[in-house]
């Protein structure tokens, strides 16, 4: 696909945009982890990144947190770049998620 630039569209660093931009160095993702209370330690390779997150997340449902986290931003990014709907789909997620991470997101959601 032919976009007029491969910059990172979330930020305004100037950077162009790979997955470890994307999902943990942009500053809008980093925010979106921080959030959530996930640790992201993106001078470690990917593996080690995530098993220590895991570690100091101590929950069962880290790994499902990360799905959709990585899908939020995903569909946001898209949204930006292809006029889709990111608030609709995160109000979507927001009805398979626990309450205690609902209202962190719906508090979230309510900032943008």
């Amino acid at each position: 696909m032919h976009l007029n630039s491969y910059n990172c569209v979330l930020c305004v660093e100037n950077v162009e945009e790979d997955i470890n931009h994307l999902f943990f160095c942009c500053p809008f993702s980093s925010t979106y982890w921080l959030y959530l209370n996930i640790q992201c330690d993106t001078s470690l390779d990917f593996q080690t990144m995530m098993l220590r997150a895991t570690e100091s997340f101590n929950s069962v449902v880290f790994r499902e947190m990360v799905i959709m986290s990585m899908w939020a931003i995903w569909t946001h990014r898209n949204s930006i770049i292809f006029d889709e709907g990111f608030l609709s789909c995160m109000k979507a997620v927001t009805l398979r998620v626990k309450p205690r991470i609902k209202d962190k997101i719906l508090i979230w959601l309510s900032s943008l």
